[in-house]
């Protein structure tokens, strides 16, 4: 068995595809498959299903599995310990945001790590929370900035600085002069969300439901920029972070809008895996964070 295929193995599994799996490994979909039927040949079993939709392991793959990881782990492992002996000179930060975070947060952290370690490389991919704490879990990520908390026996969560919702509406909106407004006047407006399992729209339902109030979403848009575009353009209203409306609220193109008992306070939360002893990149990177969270 060689890493390679071991690490083909499990992409697939981890993301029941070959095409995306190929896309992270960057290698093309023909070198994904040649590198599982070359495993397959040598353990002379069959490791994968091949659903018209999905890939899913046999009994033989479920059993290989965790083996494999594990390998892969020690791998992972070793090339962290050969970095520590050359220092914060190299090594690799992969990090997981969710979007509020990963479009006005994490830009400005990478940046400050960037300055103070030029030699290590970030990379950053931007997902719902439950994606972020996926990729931790399967050790795809090495930390992940949520905007909600996540119940993983897996992961160590820890609040590393507050935030809030509020609520916006376009300049010519009738609210827009309004100092606050009713909870149960939602329930006439169209409200503009998140996609199903953004930590905001959860957020927004629950501390609206605890109020009677519930609201039907008439648009769906997993992009903030997008969200924020739609209420400017007069389709509805939304609830974001009030860090993500700033600049459109300085140029007079959107207005936040109190609702009455209405609290959306929230905290952000890092994540990561318990079983991994941080890399120097990685407690470099929490170094950041910690002093930007003061």
């Amino acid at each position: 068995m060689e890493l390679r295929q071991l690490r083909a193995f499990e992409r697939v599994v981890a993301l029941g595809s070959f095409s995306r799996a190929a896309d992270e490994l960057a290698l093309s979909q023909p070198a994904v498959t040649a590198q599982i039927q070359g495993l397959e040949r040598e353990l002379r079993v069959r490791l994968l299903e091949r659903l018209p939709r999905h890939v899913l392991p046999t009994a033989a793959g479920e059993a290989l599995l965790p083996y494999a990881r594990s390998i892969l782990n020690l791998e992972e492992d070793a090339r962290r310990a050969l970095e520590e002996l050359k220092g914060l000179q190299a090594g690799t930060l992969r990090v997981g945001a969710s979007p509020t975070i990963g479009s006005y947060l994490l830009p400005a952290l990478l940046g400050e790590l960037k300055r103070r370690h030029p030699g290590v490389r970030a990379i950053a991919e931007i997902r719902p929370t439950h994606d972020v704490a996926a990729g931790l879990e399967t050790h795809a990520l090495d930390v992940g900035l949520v905007e909600a908390p996540v119940d993983s026996a897996a992961l160590s969560s820890q609040p590393f600085r507050n935030d809030e919702l509020v609520l916006i509406v376009p300049s010519g909106h009738p609210w827009s002069r309004r100092s606050a407004v009713r909870p149960e006047e939602l329930a006439g407006q169209p409200l503009i969300v998140r996609e199903p399992g953004s930590g905001t729209r959860q957020l927004v339902e629950e501390r609206l439901r605890a109020l009677g109030v519930e609201v039907t979403p008439s648009l769906e848009l997993g992009a903030i920029e997008a969200i924020k575009n739609a209420v400017a353009a007069g389709l509805g209203v939304a609830f974001i972070s009030r860090l993500a409306v700033q600049p459109e609220q300085r140029l007079g193109i959107l207005c936040a809008v109190s609702v009455e008992g209405l609290d959306l306070r929230r905290p952000f939360y890092r994540l990561l895996h318990r079983q991994r002893r941080p890399s120097p990149a990685v407690a470099a990177f929490l170094d950041v964070l910690a002093e930007a969270s003061e």
